[in-house]
Parts: structure tokens; C-alpha cells; sequence
């Protein structure tokens, strides 16, 4: 079994490559065939040390992930929930993220981008529901005829 300075290098060297949640970061150190007692203490000190949290994680995830895709908190929530990140520290996130006007925005500039590229159904409700449903924006019924998107 290496040493604690080895395993504290071995654990400096995975978030050398990314990011890393709690659970993402005891997943690669069990991988590597450290015992339980070893990871608890490296992920210790690395949280005392300030190099591992999933708060901070969470943040730089979700700002990344509204950064470069066009998508809906529920998205960003699954991509979150996926790496261990705490549903209060994933609220928190989406919370900071993006107002609600903002979500409404990105659901129709999303709707706008998926029209230019299949004109032919354009004017498809349904299609409009299902696509943003599948780039995680919620639907609810509003109190007129149609739906409108929430975050």
C-alpha cells in the first residue's frame, strides 16, 4: 500500500487532468486499488487543503456546462446528480446559475436554433415540447392554452 505522501501525489495527479467531485474522486482512488481507510483520509486532507469540494465543484461544472450547450437546468441537475453532487449543494448551484427569465430565454433560443434546422416542422408544438424536454427544459401548463417552459 503506498505511503500517505504517495497517495496524497496520486490524488494531486487526478485533479491535475479536471475537476473532481468527493464520490468521482474515491471511485479513481478505489480503482487504483487503495483501501477504504487510505481514501478517507487523502479525500480529508484534500478537502483541508481546499483542492477538493463539491460546492465549488459544482459550480465550475454547471457554468461550464450553461457556457457551452444550450440546455435546461433539469439537464445541468443530471449532470450533477451523476457526478455525487448533494441535491441542497445542486439547488444552491441552478439557484445562481441563470434567473427564470434567463431559463425562458435559452428555451427559445433553443427552439429558435432546432426551427433553422428542420423548417419543415417549424411550427410543430409537440416536436417543440419534445425537444426541449430532451435538452432539460421542464414543462408547465400555463393558464392559457399553451405550455410554456420553467426551470
Amino acid at each position: 500500500m503506498p505511503s500517505s505522501k504517495n497517495l496524497r501525489h496520486i490524488a494531486i495527479d487526478i485533479l491535475s487532468r479536471r475537476d473532481n467531485s468527493i464520490r468521482e474522486m474515491r471511485q479513481k482512488l478505489k480503482k487504483k486499488g487503495i483501501g477504504q481507510d487510505d481514501i478517507d483520509e487523502t479525500i480529508l486532507w484534500l478537502q483541508e487543503k481546499k483542492l477538493l469540494d463539491d460546492n465549488v465543484f459544482a459550480q465550475k461544472k454547471a457554468e461550464s456546462i450553461f457556457r457551452t450547450k444550450i440546455v435546461g437546468p433539469l439537464y445541468i441537475r443530471i449532470k450533477l446528480k451523476a457526478a455525487g453532487i448533494e441535491d441542497n449543494i445542486i439547488e444552491e448551484t441552478l439557484d445562481s446559475l441563470a434567473s427564470d427569465e434567463k431559463w425562458r430565454s435559452r428555451a427559445k433560443q433553443a427552439i429558435e436554433q432546432w426551427q433553422k434546422a428542420h423548417p419543415k416542422h417549424a411550427n410543430d408544438k409537440i416536436r417543440h415540447m419534445r425537444f426541449l424536454a430532451s435538452r432539460g427544459f421542464a414543462l408547465r401548463q400555463s393558464s392559457g392554452q399553451d405550455e410554456e417552459f420553467e426551470s
